[in-house]
């Protein structure tokens, strides 16, 4: 990047998609479970789709504690 677009880039506005969302939740990639507890396996005849892992939201606590370290 030369000197002039960094120049320009630390003047212009960020657009909607740079800013960050304070209340858009952090998600985390977890194993999926079933109702006793027991891992769920991913299923092979859905290859586009990942059974085995679920997405859910961050602890609060694990968010203070990496922003106070």
């Amino acid at each position: 990047m030369s000197w002039w677009k960094k120049v320009v880039h630390f003047f212009t506005p960020l657009s909607s998609a740079e800013l960050p969302n304070p209340l858009k939740e952090e998600m985390e990639t977890v194993r999926a479970r079933n109702k006793k507890g027991r891992y769920v396996a991913d299923d092979p005849s859905t290859p586009n789709v990942n059974e085995a892992y679920t997405k859910v939201p961050k602890k609060k606590a694990d968010l203070v504690r990496k922003n106070n370290v």
